[in-house]
């Protein structure tokens, strides 16, 4: 009996810090032209793991990407899209345009930021992606698109109190540590600090390795 509650409790240990995720990604294409593959892009979220990498023949004017991902103990795990007329590129040429700034996550208009989830998007030109629409699911990249929203509108507080158990809002808040330090900062926005910012997270956020790793960074200032 206490060999097998051992066991148990080791596979409920592990199963928190190896948590899989089963995830579709689809396009429907308005004006497909010449691409043909579709491909999703995902950097481990721990150093030593593997990528995530798939290609996939587009069926007409619409693609789909399943797979089955490990988070790594993480809330989320991030990825973007692209679509090529070539079906042979591969993991070690992105990379390299990555790294030659070729190719920009976030600012490269042929390649769409998502993460890991079922969501669906209206695509209009397969070469310009940013522009993409929701058509349903994609529940984090709309929560996403609200942030930045938010965040230009000034109401960061508001984004996080409608939004508090999200791993969203926990990332907007991991972001804005780096300006913990500058005078005045959080004072564009509808709060006084982002200690307020954190404290309007849901407890179970809090209560996450990723949640106290940035109470931790919110409190290094304090002591000094």
């Amino acid at each position: 009996m206490r060999k097998l509650i051992l066991c148990l409790a080791l596979l409920f240990v592990g199963s928190l810090h190896a948590q899989t995720i089963k995830f579709t990604v689809e396009g429907v294409v308005q004006n497909p032209k010449s691409a043909k593959f579709a491909y999703l892009v995902s950097d481990a979220p721990v150093a030593g793991k593997p990528n995530l990498f798939l290609v996939r023949p587009m069926d007409g004017n619409h693609f789909q990407l399943s797979a089955t991902s490990n988070l790594e103990g993480k809330l989320l795990r991030e990825g973007f899209i692209f679509i090529d007329e070539r079906g042979d590129i591969t993991l070690a040429e992105v990379k390299l345009k990555i790294k030659q700034k070729v190719w920009f996550v976030g600012g490269s208009a042929n390649l769409k930021k998502i993460f890991l989830e079922d969501v669906k998007l209206d695509i209009e030109n397969p070469y310009n992606l940013e522009s993409a629409k929701i058509i349903s699911g994609g529940i984090y990249l709309q929560q996403s698109n609200d942030a930045m929203q938010a965040f230009k509108d000034r109401k960061l507080l508001a984004f996080v109190k409608q939004n508090d158990d999200s791993p969203i809002a926990l990332n907007e808040v991991g972001n804005l540590v780096q300006f913990a330090r500058v005078p005045g900062f959080f004072k564009r926005f509808d709060l006084s600090s982002l200690a307020e910012l954190y404290g309007a997270l849901s407890s179970r956020l809090q209560q996450t390795d990723e949640g106290k790793a940035i109470k931790k960074k919110i409190d290094e200032p304090l002591k000094k």
